[in-house]
């Protein structure tokens, strides 16, 4: 993941909590799969835009 984006965690969080209350909702585990999916798109497609921006940061430190 990226380098320590409170923002970008932070949206994490909700999105996949949001994913563990359908969960246990009757009738709502397809809503949990959509929130699941959509969170790890979302995840995956800033990682992707962060990897190509010009002079960031470097996490390695």
């Amino acid at each position: 993941m990226m380098c320590d984006n409170l923002v970008i965690k932070i949206i994490n969080v909700i999105v996949f909590g949001l994913a563990a209350y359908y969960t246990f909702t009757p009738n709502g585990m397809m809503w949990a799969m959509y929130w699941m999916a959509g969170g790890m798109l979302f995840d995956a497609v800033v990682d992707l835009i962060w990897h190509f921006i010009p002079n960031k940061k470097d996490c390695s430190k």
